[in-house]
């Protein structure tokens, strides 16, 4: 595959970038991976905290999915291990907690039971007795009452839970959490996509009803996930996608995700200086769990602050929106890819929200941050185009798509007019050019060179190339 540009750092802001820059230092991993780790560990931090709002007031939660493709041997592990270090540590401290208050809770469970069954066999003999039971019934009563209640392991990353484990944590008092790995490979062979309508419910924060035969149903409201995966492109495309890749794209699973497979650092990781900055990444970390200790002491869905844009940074929003809707129509650069299009505007605020929550900023969403956020959504979309498309020979379809231009130039000027019916190039074109999906091959790119424009007027598309003179 061939590499795409890279990764606008640049447009971070000053906490983030210099964190990226400060782990590419100690690792030499590709820029675009640690980049893409930056985001999900945001977006986990700050998913449980802040919504975001865009026109008419549409709110949806600040989630991204995140999915890096990169070989064995790019330090995916040791870029997650640096940027997570402190929710790892949180996690061990509450696992370790989880584990007293269940001896705990065992001991004073033992004590229950055998209390029950004694008052249990009493008032049986009473009952049977004929006696008075009514101070055995109210002791009773008090015990059941006072029964030891289970403890909770709260946690916040998930690796290769099943779709159910997942689904019973949700419904319970902790409703933020995210599907993390840096090998990602036992994930996708695993169980935890498996559900990927249940996945897409929880990018959209929509509601979902858990149903189990043997148990009440339960509800899960409004709850908040973040996924960042970072697998090999072999288990990913010769594994995943010809197992379910279908079935991921139609149900629109791909669209919802940030995708990149970054260019190679193996083989140019030369050690110039042994002396590396280290001041850079606690910053990160200290702004980090700032978000998520506001998140564990407020553990409520209704208390998110909803972001809006600042009237600037909502017209750039809305030329952002337009733009990928004209690319989507008739032979734009996105009109293969009108599903993953169609999500782009939205994870574009998303990220807006998650960059002006981190940096601390307050009132509405900048426009800053909002440009910061057209430039990686954008970067975003090449890279999902170039992992999708059919391999070509890029100088064969320069040269085909010249030869057709000439010839839609040649048409116009012996016909004189200023435009071409697509259905003339197919039924009077070139004869090798005359196949619908080649014709659109070409037109596309012709399209994405601004050579020419396209303009549908009821069922019939016209062309037109734009230095044209008639």
């Amino acid at each position: 595959m061939s590499c795409g540009r890279p990764f606008p750092v640049h447009v971070f802001p000053q906490v983030i970038k210099n964190a990226v820059y400060e782990v590419e230092q100690h690792t030499q991993a590709p820029q675009a991976l640690i980049a893409a780790s930056v985001l999900g560990v945001i977006s986990l931090a700050c998913q449980n905290r802040i919504d975001v709002c865009r026109l008419n007031n549409l709110r949806s939660p600040v989630s991204l999915f995140l999915l890096t493709l990169a070989d064995s041997g790019e330090r995916k592990s040791t870029v997650d291990k640096l940027l997570m270090k402190p929710l790892y540590q949180l996690e061990e401290e509450w696992f370790e907690k989880y584990t007293q208050e269940l001896i705990i809770w065992r001991n004073e469970e033992t004590t229950f039971s055998i209390e029950k069954k004694a008052l249990m066999s009493k008032l049986k003999s009473d009952i049977r007795r004929n006696k008075d039971h009514s101070t055995t019934n109210e002791r009773l009563k008090t015990l059941l009452s006072a029964n030891p209640k289970t403890p909770v392991r709260f946690r916040q990353i998930f690796n290769d839970a099943t779709p159910a484990a997942i689904k019973d944590y949700l419904s319970g008092c902790w409703r933020s959490i995210g599907l993390m790995s840096d090998e990602a490979g036992t994930i996708f062979n695993g169980y935890a996509l498996n559900e990927l309508p249940f996945i897409n419910k929880m990018w959209d924060g929509a509601m979902f009803t858990v149903e189990r035969k043997s148990e009440p149903d339960k509800l899960i409201k409004d709850a908040r996930m973040t996924l960042s995966l970072m697998v090999q492109p072999d288990v990913f495309k010769k594994g995943y996608l010809e197992r379910k890749g279908d079935t991921a794209k139609g149900i629109g699973f791909f669209a919802r995700c940030l995708m990149c497979q970054p260019s190679s650092t193996q083989g140019y990781r030369q050690i110039t200086s042994p002396v590396v900055s280290s001041e850079h990444l606690p910053v990160f970390h200290k702004r980090l769990m700032e978000i998520v200790n506001e998140s564990i002491v407020r553990n409520d869905e209704n208390a998110r602050q909803c972001l809006r844009f600042s009237a600037e940074a909502e017209k750039n929003w809305i030329e952002f929106y337009n733009k990928v809707e004209s690319e989507m129509g008739l032979i734009g650069f996105l009109s293969n890819f009108k599903d993953y299009a169609s999500k782009m505007a939205e994870n574009m605020a998303r990220i807006a929200a998650l960059l002006h929550k981190f940096n601390g900023d307050e009132g509405d969403i900048s426009l800053s941050a909002v440009e910061a956020a057209v430039e990686i959504s954008a970067w975003y979309v090449d890279e999902y185009v170039r992992i999708f498309s059919k391999p070509q020979t890029l100088l064969l379809v320069s040269s085909e798509a010249d030869e057709l231009y000439s010839w839609i130039k040649d048409y116009c000027y012996r016909c004189v007019v200023p435009y071409i019916r697509k259905t003339t190039i197919l039924q009077y074109g070139p004869n090798r050019f005359r196949n619908r999906s080649k014709a659109n091959e070409l037109l596309s790119t012709l399209y994405s060179q601004k050579k020419i424009r396209a303009e549908k007027i009821g069922k019939t598309i016209f062309i037109q190339p734009v230095d044209i003179l008639i």
